[in-house]
């Protein structure tokens, strides 16, 4: 079974909260209680103190619910994270990469901000998918690859989950190395405007949830 949804959330912590291993657990352990669940992952910004949360659903009503079930389950009170960022998007792609029974360690997030018209989407979904995909899914270090797509904002971003940096940094020179084929148009194929390198603090994903 794969993530139909992801939410995509990046906050601060309050000072003087529980930032630990065991607070991720804990937040693990109440997720799972949630209708259609289907994992998560925790990321840290090096050395700010940015934070994301990547949480994955089955449905959209489940992943706008998340933080108000997340905040009944354990008792109310003020959110221990000051939250800057704050989408849900429905995942295009799910794809378990050469290194998927690894847990990933790092993790690029590629965005394209938009808004993409629909040529430009189509273009983008079939260059991904037939040439960067196939070859980024195969790297030994890649774990999985999510690709999220913001129907409102007509945005996408590409969640690269990898075991090491290597990995990552295997992946532009390789596409810059492309040669796009007579029926690409480079007008609709633009390059995304950022990537931001994570560490990958914890990951929780259920067994099954990531096709082979």
């Amino acid at each position: 079974m794969n993530a139909v949804f992801a939410r995509f959330q990046t906050m601060r912590p309050v000072p003087g909260t529980d930032d630990s291993e065991a607070a991720r657990r804990e937040l693990s352990d109440i997720l799972r209680r949630h209708a259609g669940y289907s994992g998560a992952y925790y990321l840290v910004s090096g050395p700010s103190a940015l934070r994301a949360l990547v949480t994955l659903w089955s449905t959209e009503e489940d992943a706008r619910l998340s933080s108000e079930r997340t905040r009944a389950a354990s008792g109310g009170g003020p959110r221990p994270v000051t939250i800057e960022e704050d989408a849900i998007y429905e995942v295009t792609d799910d794809e378990a990469g050469a290194a998927d029974a690894a847990a990933p360690d790092v993790a690029d997030v590629v965005v394209f901000d938009g808004p993409l018209t629909d040529a430009a989407r189509a273009a983008t979904d079939r260059f991904h998918r037939g040439r960067i995909l196939p070859a980024v899914r195969a790297l030994p270090g890649t774990v999985r690859l999510l690709v999220l797509w913001d129907r409102l904002a007509r945005s996408m971003r590409v969640l690269h989950l990898a075991n090491d940096p290597a990995t990552l940094d295997a992946v532009p020179p390789a596409v810059n190395a492309l040669v796009l084929e007579e029926d690409e148009d480079p007008a609709l194929l633009s390059p995304p405007d950022r990537s931001d390198r994570w560490e990958v603090a914890a990951a929780d994903v259920p067994a099954g949830m990531v096709r082979p």
